[in-house]
């Protein structure tokens, strides 16, 4: 076409026609002008299918990791929990009995404070959201937005866990172990499974639970043991507030996802 024009020009040229000449050349710059447009938008509308081709691929995998997410959330939350109401029962009776108890009831529910939830967040498609620079991609901006704050939420949540978990495992297990401790024995916990185990010095439960009531019988014991189940309930309590809330947040997304896709 644009050699049509030219010749066109030429020829008009060598017949002395200068205005036709300029209308040709005008009209030979329209086009090309119409044709880079043209082009321009055709590649634009390329670039935003295969963005929204990469936004409907990320928003299918965030859904699968916070599904992944909650399935995580309920976990814990529901072996908190567990933690939280047996605790309660320990702590309720020994207000009524003034003492703990070298009762296997009891200690069965103790054995719980030593149970620990590591949190771990399931977020490849967000981390890679944001190392690519692709965030940018999902158009829905409250939903971006409520992304975001979840994974710091998420990342808070994590902390406060791994924190308390590490105070537990340095600090609180081996003083409840060295309270509870049977002399010979190489596996304490295995006192709380039904406290029937045989050790290399005391092959009968009711040896075992004779060392273990003098051991508790200490005051300075006793004081120990009731705070190490006051502290484990009292996180017990923080790592349920902050599970609910994560697993509200979770919901909340899906929701947003969910309305999203329709």
């Amino acid at each position: 076409m644009i050699k049509i024009f030219r010749k066109i020009r030429q020829n008009l040229l060598m017949e002395n026609k200068t205005g036709k000449y300029f209308k040709y050349a005008i009209g030979e710059i329209v086009l090309v002008v119409i044709g880079i447009l043209i082009a321009l938008q055709i590649n634009n509308w390329n670039t935003q299918r295969i963005e929204r081709s990469k936004e409907d691929s990320y928003l299918v995998n965030l859904k699968r990791d916070l599904n992944n997410q909650m399935q995580m959330i309920e976990r814990n939350l529901s072996g908190e929990e567990f933690i939280f109401s047996s605790l309660t029962k320990v702590k309720s009776n020994f207000v009524k009995h003034k003492k703990f108890r070298a009762i296997k009831e009891d200690f069965v529910l103790i054995a719980s404070m030593n149970d620990r939830y590591t949190f771990t967040i399931t977020s490849p498609t967000y981390t890679e959201l944001l190392s690519t620079g692709n965030l940018d991609l999902i158009t829905d901006e409250p939903f971006k937005t409520q992304v975001v704050k979840y994974y710091e939420d998420l990342e808070l949540t994590s902390q406060v866990i791994q924190n308390n978990n590490n105070h537990k495992d340095n600090v609180v297990n081996p003083m409840t172990i060295s309270i509870l401790e049977i002399i010979g024995g190489s596996e304490p916990s295995s006192v709380y499974k039904g406290l029937t185990s045989t050790f290399d010095n005391y092959e009968t439960p009711v040896e075992i639970m004779s060392i273990i009531k003098n051991t508790i019988s200490k005051p300075e014991n006793q004081l120990i043991l009731l705070n190490m189940v006051r502290f484990r309930r009292m996180v017990a309590k923080t790592h349920i507030t902050r599970l609910k809330l994560a697993k509200t947040q979770t919901e909340k997304l899906l929701n947003l996802l969910a309305s999203i896709n329709k």
